[in-house]
């Protein structure tokens, strides 16, 4: 069974991006991410969800903090376990 891929709309560059599954991230910029199967499916959903904004600055201030919660939500999930103390 192969793993997707996870889709993603990234609003500081403006469009989408698709990151391999089970890796780590390459985009550290204002990204979500969406549970769907195909490119275009997270299109739709970016609309439904955001409209037709395309860069941070241009949602709503209650959008814009959910969009950097999500994100550092994910940075947090992909960080490698921290070392044991010694």
């Amino acid at each position: 069974m192969s793993v997707s891929p996870v889709y993603a709309w990234c609003f500081d560059h403006g469009r989408a991006h698709t990151f391999p599954a089970d890796t780590k991230p390459w985009c550290t910029a204002a990204w979500v991410p969406f549970r769907v199967s195909t490119e275009e499916d997270a299109l739709e959903a970016k609309q439904a969800a955001y409209g037709d904004a395309r860069f941070l600055h241009q949602l709503p201030g209650d959008k814009q903090l959910e969009i950097i919660e999500i994100q550092e939500s994910w940075a947090r999930h992909l960080q490698p376990p921290a070392a044991p103390a010694q």
